[in-house]
């Protein structure tokens, strides 16, 4: 059996087949204490073999036949802080199959000639050594032979004398939208049932690992109309949102609301340290709003809100602006009685009409006229701000409409900073460059974190973190070529009933980590245009940045792992250390 190993750094994407232009990593690594940090591992072999990792023992049906067990040599007070997991194949829009989830198994029987690995791993703070040698051993045995090494490759680790601070106490405002729902229709389960808050609760912790700051509280039925599921025959999902509140209408014909799981939600998020901010969804400019049709016939927006009524026993819509006040009323009063209204935004998720907008608003503020409601946007077009912003605090800006206002960005963010509010950017299914999808270069995946220090705005939103197509571990495509595949998810549904991680959030958290390393330098009395003057080289100037027609950009920010690496390094050693 003829086997073979190379290590590759973290931002490396495999395509099996595409294997000829990959470049081996450099041996020696950079890192922190506390710094979470990755490579991965290319093993191939002319024969079929079962494969496993650590010091599992295990067997395949098939028996004993060519095995493989990979092992991690390293220092015994660090095996606790390094995992080596198989990555997982899917097949993108193009029916490539691409390295993306990281498994939970420790075993796997390899077919295919390639098979990647991934290592993560972090330095404890109370790490004394300078110097870290990592041996990767491959053994190979078959039948009842004993083990032997058939390679071998070392891997050094300096430790940079600096401990990071965890991302849930950075700076970095992460607003990634939650589709509970989604969550519980992919393990079967009850809405806001028991099981289901224990999904919740896995995911949420995950989320709060990340540096998530924002709880969604979604308050209405059907918002985003599903994102159009009903149109999409091929890899089928159901992604309409129920409400999280339960509506009824008494004996008495009032309406009236039972908030137990909208609490326990907010319980769960604040248990983990999430509650910076809540929005509240599908209130206001919901996206796609009139497709799916809207049962109040004379509100202007489409908002729909399912009660059951106890006179007839039966299911049906609030139909009318007055009982629709009645509910708003009872959601926001809750809120202020529970003490968070400080906390709460109406969330509009790109709207596009400024007058239906304040018409809208000026509504919903007749339904608790003692209490300002703050509203957050996501917008593709700033026009909509200007024409319309005074009721907007926060703001959200497309990768296309920053780099458009680019010019403005800093007097934006003052005006937004004036309102107490946050500044973030995002990306969603456009444009192509600088986005998250499978077919993306992985490196694109961490400068979210890069970016949103140079466009120099508090964070960055996204759409989904994890809403999935019917057959996701088989097939990540869906609604090709509206929506490029990845675009729904950072992290795939596990059987554990927790979220399995994919190369791509991995280098997104790595990315948020620079961002706080960059912040970290400023404290050091560093005058941010210092830094910024530096990464410029890198991700472009801002001056040559463009918006473009058919929702495209021109950015011209380089594309190679080890520039950013040596340049985020040169920064740690002259300034923070």
């Amino acid at each position: 059996m003829n086997f073979d190993m190379k290590l590759y750094d973290s931002s490396t994407k495999h395509i099996r087949g595409q294997e000829e232009n990959l470049i081996e990593m450099n041996r020696e690594i950079d890192i922190l204490r506390q710094e979470e940090f990755g490579f991965q591992i290319l093993i191939n072999s002319d024969k079929e073999y079962f494969c496993q990792l650590g010091k599992t023992n295990d067997i395949h049906w098939k028996g004993l036949g060519d095995k493989i067990r990979l092992e991690l040599d390293i220092d015994e007070n660090l095996r606790e802080y390094f995992k080596i997991k198989f990555l997982g194949y899917v097949k993108d829009d193009m029916r490539n199959l691409v390295a993306d989830p990281i498994l939970d198994k420790k075993s796997l029987y390899i077919q295919e000639d390639y098979q990647m690995i991934w290592v993560e791993g972090e330095i404890p703070e109370n790490y004394n050594k300078e110097t870290i040698k990592v041996k990767i051993k491959a053994f190979y045995s078959k039948e009842y032979d004993r083990e032997k090494l058939v390679a071998e490759k070392e891997l050094e680790i300096k430790v940079i004398d600096y401990t990071l601070k965890p991302i849930k106490e950075g700076e970095f405002f992460l607003d990634l939208w939650q589709h509970l729902c989604n969550w519980a229709r992919v393990y079967d389960v009850e809405y806001f049932s028991d099981e289901h808050f224990e999904i919740i609760d896995n995911y949420i912790k995950d989320l709060s690992n990340l540096g998530q700051r924002v709880i969604d509280l979604v308050v209405t039925d059907y918002s985003w109309a599903g994102q159009r599921c009903f149109e999409v025959d091929e890899n089928f999902s159901n992604l309409f949102e129920m409400n999280i509140v339960k509506v009824f209408k008494n004996r008495e014909g009032k309406i009236q609301c039972d908030f137990s799981s909208l609490d326990r939600y907010i319980e769960t998020c604040f248990k983990h340290g999430i509650k910076q901010e809540i929005n509240l969804f599908g209130l206001i400019g919901n996206w796609d709003a009139f497709l799916f049709g809207n049962p109040v016939k004379e509100h202007k927006d489409a908002l729909r809100v399912i009660y059951y009524d106890e006179n007839d026993g039966c299911f049906d819509y609030i139909k009318n602006k007055e009982e629709l006040k009645d509910y708003l009323s009872l959601i926001f009063n809750h809120l202020v009685d529970m003490k968070l209204w400080d906390k709460v935004k109406v969330m509009s998720d790109e709207p596009d009409n400024a007058q239906i907008f304040k018409e809208c608003s000026d509504f919903m503020q007749s339904a608790i006229p003692e209490y300002e409601i703050k509203y957050k946007c996501a917008i593709h077009n700033q026009e909509f701000f200007d024409k319309h912003g005074d009721n907007i605090e926060s703001l959200s800006l497309s990768t296309c409409e920053i780099v458009n206002n680019i010019d403005t960005i800093k007097e934006l963010k003052k005006e937004v900073d004036k309102r107490g509010g946050v500044l973030t950017w995002y990306s969603c299914c456009f444009p192509e460059k600088l986005n998250i999808f499978l077919k993306s270069p992985l490196i694109e995946s961490r400068l979210k974190g890069w970016f949103t220090y140079y466009f120099e705005v508090d964070g960055f939103l996204r759409w989904a973190y994890g809403i999935w197509p019917g057959n996701v571990f088989e097939d990540v495509s869906y609604k090709y070529p509206r929506w490029t595949a990845g675009d729904m998810f950072f992290v795939y549904p596990g059987k554990n009933l927790k979220p399995m991680h994919s190369v791509r959030y991995k280098n997104f958290l790595f990315g948020i980590q620079d961002f706080d390393i960059f912040r970290e330098i400023e404290k050091k009395g560093i005058l941010k245009d210092e830094i910024l003057n530096q990464i410029q080289n890198l991700l472009g100037s801002k001056e040559d940045m463009r918006a473009l027609p058919e929702r495209k950009v021109k950015m011209d920010y380089s594309l190679d792992y080890n520039k950013y690496n040596e340049l985020r390094n040169k920064l740690v050693e002259k300034y923070l250390v």
